[in-house]
């Protein structure tokens, strides 16, 4: 059975489509997992039905059978493979449903159909129905950006202001703060990770940090370096029990962490939350949500044209509006999430074909969601543990991170430095071995310029090695992995 068994607004599936298949290959898990502990909501399965996961997952992705046939991809951190059913999605909106938006001829409606249905796409995704809403864009680099100027017209930012930024901070999420602070002459205060591995983040250093000229603060749910997940519930109870109370907005950064597990702007209750689409399987896009009190906050401030009513959200914060074909990818998206929770529960999904609300993706629920990402989890623990047992028995490796394998509280974004090798002679040695992976300061500068002042890393642009794995990568890719790693390492 196909993803593409109906087309995204009910047109008949191209010849391009890529069919799931059920091998009969079995991988081998090649290692106990004795560390990793799964988050409660991680469904356990047998090893078999574990190894039938994988290849079903990687049935979606047709680089799998070609480009990366003879390469383990291990670069996800930098952006996630994309399934079929999404790729081809996107071509057929271009195809057969390219038109401007609101012209109201029936081309345009369809197109229309697509973006709204891409938003509502993401807001189950992210659980953020009923409280807030989603802007989207090109890259959360450029939506944060946003965020940061549109808080500058705003004129909520005065001098003497104080902007706690987290120093694991993407740039992304760094950057606009503190050029935003310089422009109106607010403080910059940096919540710092610890000084030695594995670089923790303390809560009571974000408390004493806190006053009441507090207005913003930056974090990353996740660290794109370090890997660790911050309690992002706990920072928010902090915030509001802080000195400055509700006027103090959360800014997190979602990236590193919404490929791995689920989102929840409702239990959460944090102001601003972004996630780059492209590296959770989908085009290259990104979302930034906003509870409702937040975007009322900037009113007007939105970057979008004059006579837009600054009620009128998220229009006003999309300026040039998003990418339709790229929303047809995001909508495409939810086959993907619909498929890996019937494979994991052992049924098939079942698909729409309704051409009046957009087609099978329609149908995504947050308890499909929250299936798939139970599901995604349990087929990243035993990865994350092959990879962490294999560096911490190397004596001159220091893991760059939490040193333990946990899927509560890091995800499988390793990164390391060795002792007596560069960063970059170990990055060209793997990548030689057959395994797609970076070095460097992952966008982290601040983080490592300060790793270099402690005597940890070599130099900004040598940085760390980081392997970056996602659950369609398997425990025999790893395995060959640690069996290149011993003997490199």
């Amino acid at each position: 059975m196909s993803l593409r068994a109906v087309g995204i607004l009910g047109l008949p599936a191209s010849a391009g489509n890529y069919a799931i298949t059920h091998s009969t290959t079995r991988l081998s898990t090649q290692r106990t997992v004795s560390r990793a502990q799964a988050r409660p909501s991680c469904k356990m399965t047998t090893g078999e039905a574990r190894n039938q996961l994988y290849e079903q997952s990687r049935s979606q992705f047709p680089v799998f059978d070609k480009a990366l046939a003879h390469m383990a991809f291990m670069e996800n951190a930098g952006g996630s493979q994309v399934p079929a059913c999404v790729a081809d999605a996107m071509r057929d909106h271009l195809l057969f449903n390219n038109a401007q938006l609101g012209a109201g001829h029936e081309l345009s409606k369809r197109s229309t159909a697509v973006v709204e249905k891409a938003h509502n796409v993401i807001k189950t995704i992210m659980n953020a129905h009923g409280v807030g809403e989603i802007a989207l864009a090109g890259a959360t680099s450029t939506l944060f950006a946003m965020l940061a100027d549109s808080y500058r017209r705003s004129k909520k930012i005065q001098h003497g202001d104080e902007i706690i930024i987290h120093d694991s901070s993407h740039e992304a999420n760094a950057g606009p703060w503190v050029r935003l602070a310089e422009e109106t002459g607010a403080v910059v205060k940096w919540w710092r990770v610890k000084e030695c591995p594995p670089f923790s983040t303390s809560m009571e250093d974000l408390q004493q940090l806190l006053t009441d000229k507090t207005k913003i603060v930056a974090l990353p749910h996740v660290s794109n370096l370090l890997g660790e997940v911050l309690d992002i519930a706990a920072v928010v109870r902090a915030v509001r029990d802080g000195p400055a109370g509700g006027t103090t907005r959360v800014v997190a950064d979602g990236v590193a962490y919404a490929p791995h597990l689920p989102m929840d702007m409702k239990a959460w209750g944090v102001d601003w939350y972004g996630f780059s689409v492209y590296k959770t399987w989908g085009p290259h896009m990104a979302a930034l949500y906003g509870s409702h009190s937040a975007f009322q906050d900037l009113k007007e401030a939105g970057p979008n044209h004059y006579w837009i009513s600054g009620t009128d959200v998220p229009m006003k914060f999309e300026l040039g509006g998003p990418a339709h074909e790229g929303c047809a990818g995001i909508v495409a998206l939810s086959r993907y999430f619909q498929f890996m929770t019937a494979q994991s529960q052992g049924s098939q999904p079942a698909h729409s074909s309704s051409a009046s609300d957009g087609g099978a993706a329609a149908d995504l629920d947050r308890g499909t969601v929250e299936a798939a990402y139970a599901t995604f989890c349990h087929m990243e623990a035993p990865l994350q543990a092959q990879l962490i047992d294999c560096l911490n028995q190397h004596p001159n490796v220091t893991i760059v991170g939490p040193q333990t394998a946990n899927t509560a509280s890091r995800v499988a974004t390793v990164s390391f430095v060795h002792k007596t090798k560069t960063s970059d002679e170990l990055d060209a040695a793997i990548q030689r071995a057959g395994f797609a992976i970076r070095h460097g300061h992952m966008y982290a500068m601040r983080l490592t310029e300060r790793l270099v002042d402690l005597q940890y890393v070599r130099s900004p642009a040598d940085g760390v090695v980081r392997i970056s794995l996602l659950h369609y990568n398997t425990p025999e890719e790893v395995q060959q992995l640690v069996s290149a790693l011993d003997k490199m390492l």
